[in-house]
């Protein structure tokens, strides 16, 4: 039988209860008072607090106008308010000489389904009366960015075009039986350019028209 004063048993049975004490400490000792109410209070505040760590915070959405057009450029390559006004009154002009002429084929990707619908009801609508219209955009005095909006992953953006048109309708002889050609008229349009954010193509779609001529 082995000497229980042993060196090596006093160094085992030391570290024994070395081990003992400090396992005591980190449990704590249970006394059948503890309080579960306040136990489980601790427990989900800590959960709470690790849920908000390991939590993916959401990004805030621009709400300004100019909050909006900043956003817009840091995620469109090349955008800026300026190149998308000269685009948008070039789509402007464009969109009016063709809706005159009744040619909705080639203007029917920058204008949506609904714009394309109203557009051509009134053209059928002309053809029927066989009367013709004349748009010619002589020149822009003012375009704005109006109103900026995100929806849906979607950029909308209102701009208001001031100009001088010359506009009049012809009748099956070619008379003119509304409007002037020689005289243009001032005319206050406001339209609504849409564009999804992930598009990368400099690309946008005419969704509304308003008029306040």
């Amino acid at each position: 039988m082995g000497n229980p004063f042993d060196p090596f048993n006093l160094i085992l049975f030391l570290i024994a209860v070395v081990g003992f004490i400090r396992l005591r400490m980190i449990l704590g000792r249970r006394t059948g008072n503890e309080d579960p109410l306040r136990q489980n209070k601790y427990a989900s505040r800590v959960s709470a607090d690790i849920e908000s760590l390991t939590k993916p915070k959401e990004k805030k959405q621009p709400k300004t106008k100019e909050d909006i057009l900043l956003f817009i450029g840091s995620q469109l390559p090349g955008f800026s308010e300026k190149s998308f006004l000269d685009g948008a009154s070039n789509a402007y002009e464009l969109i009016l000489k063709n809706y005159a002429d009744g040619d909705l084929k080639t203007i029917k990707n920058i204008i949506s389904k609904d714009v394309y619908g109203g557009f051509n009801e009134a053209i059928n609508e002309r053809k029927n009366k066989n009367k013709r219209l004349v748009n010619e955009v002589i020149a822009f005095d003012k375009s704005d960015i109006i109103d900026a909006k995100i929806e849906r992953k979607n950029v909308l953006l209102t701009v208001e075009f001031y100009s001088r048109i010359i506009t009049y309708v012809l009748d099956e002889n070619d008379q003119i039986i509304e409007g002037n050609k020689d005289n243009p008229i001032s005319v206050i349009d406001q339209w609504t350019f849409k564009k999804a954010l992930k598009d990368k193509s400099p690309a946008w779609q005419l969704i509304s028209t308003q008029s306040e001529s």
